[in-house]
């Protein structure tokens, strides 16, 4: 088994279960689901850590791409997060993570990579953002 894939693997899933905000038991029962015999990831084989992250999949979970030290976010995409940021604390948004962000931007732009988001583009998702906080708010 490759050591540095096991780290790797056993890393990405305790980041999984605390972003997807899994409590003790539930992250319990996912192991289980995997390897009944099991308790802890730690003691999963290779196999069983892929199907483990497998789950988490398809839970809605991605992993956060490294950020680009070349070309850094530009300044409406922050105003994207700010907003996004909002309507995850007004309980809109389920998860406030960078990859739901990207996720929603694909959807409204075709564009996934936030770096990669020009003018308009980055102006039509603040815009549905915007829309979106303001229907939010008007709920009762």
């Amino acid at each position: 088994m490759d050591a540095s894939y096991r780290r790797k693997a056993l890393a990405k899933i305790h980041i999984a279960g605390k972003e997807l905000g899994l409590s003790e038991a539930e992250y319990r029962d996912l192991i289980g689901a995997v390897a009944p015999d099991k308790e802890s990831a730690a003691e999963l084989d290779e196999e069983q850590l892929h199907l483990l992250l497998n789950r988490f999949y398809l839970l809605g979970w991605r992993p956060r791409r490294p950020r680009s030290v070349t070309r850094p976010l530009p300044p409406m995409v922050w105003k994207a997060r700010h907003l996004w940021l909002e309507l995850h604390a007004l309980g809109a948004v389920n998860h406030p993570g960078w990859s739901s962000l990207a996720r929603f931007c694909k959807r409204v732009t075709g564009v996934e990579d936030l770096r990669r988001l020009d003018v308009r583009q980055a102006t039509v998702v603040i815009e549905a953002l915007k829309d979106w906080l303001a229907r939010t708010k008007r709920k009762p």
